[in-house]
């Protein structure tokens, strides 16, 4: 009894502590795109995965072999299983990692999400996906996008993140629900939904989902090139990199911050010259 209890609790904690990326429903894949008789391979950060179909129902695990460590990215589906093209390890869905759901046209992974099913993007069906890959931090593309030099009027209520501005005549209004998705409308028609996924530290893949007005498509792809335009001056993350963004007030700390970033640079003293001349030819 006391046992069983204790288990409960742990397994309470565990979910818990669960990083919120693996909490929440990601686009991985653009369900027309993908062929359903081969392995799909993709990423959740760091995190590589591979996916199959089991009678048409997608299934996912870690794309490192149980058995040896091979790649699962050539492994052979038979039966609803992912065999291993190595030593032929069988995975079935007894040995899937996270779920798996096909919604709007999109394929969408969480590992232990707080809602059921991924969010609704469109009420229409006539829409068209597409993806970019950018080799930019995710923070900075998701910065990006909801920067804007002109007014703009933001509320925070419950994560979602609400934009207003006028460009070329007409009302654009987006909104960014943390974490993630990006939505946008013009003169309060839906237009665009934009699906932010790492794929490393430097490297994100962002899903475009656009309605087929040709109008819009227009006014959407001068948006995105504005933005992936910025997008390719960025320098990659790192600690000297956010120190420049987030000053310390205090000059002096600010410097011995820099500083602590670098290699110990230091000259040589006597004794390492002497040596350095004493036992070293030159030439």
């Amino acid at each position: 009894m006391y046992l069983k209890f204790f288990i409960i609790i742990i397994n309470s904690v565990s979910c818990f502590i669960l990083p919120q990326i693996v909490r929440e429903w990601h686009v991985i894949g653009i369900d027309n795109n993908i062929n359903k008789i081969k392995p799909y391979t993709f990423n959740i950060g760091k995190l590589p995965m591979v996916l199959w179909y089991n009678n048409n129902e997608p299934q996912s695990t870690i794309n490192i072999c149980k058995h040896l460590g091979a790649t699962l990215n050539n492994g052979i589906i038979n039966d609803g299983c992912l065999i291993c093209p190595n030593h032929f390890t069988k995975y079935d869905k007894n040995n899937t990692v996270g779920n798996v759901i096909s919604k709007n046209g999109l394929l969408w992974w969480s590992y232990k999400s707080y809602s059921k099913s991924p969010p609704t993007l469109f009420k229409m069906n006539n829409t068209c996906q597409s993806y970019i890959d950018i080799n930019v931090n995710l923070v900075n593309v998701i910065l990006e996008f909801v920067y804007s030099a002109n007014i703009i009027k933001v509320n925070n209520v419950h994560n979602k993140y609400y934009f207003t501005e006028d460009l070329y005549n007409t009302k654009h209004r987006y909104y960014y629900k943390y974490p993630y998705i990006l939505k946008g409308s013009i003169n309060k028609n839906v237009n665009y939904l934009i699906n932010f996924l790492p794929l490393d530290d430097n490297k994100t893949r962002i899903y475009i989902t656009t309605n087929n007005n040709a109008d819009n498509k227009i006014f959407i792809k001068y948006f995105l090139n504005n933005k992936l335009n910025n997008l390719k001056n960025y320098n990659n993350n790192n600690n000297l990199k956010n120190m420049m963004i987030l000053k310390d007030e205090s000059i002096n700390n600010y410097m011995k911050k820099i500083y602590l970033t670098f290699d110990k640079y230091s000259f040589p003293n006597d004794f390492t010259v002497s040596n350095f001349y004493k036992y070293r030819q030159f030439y």
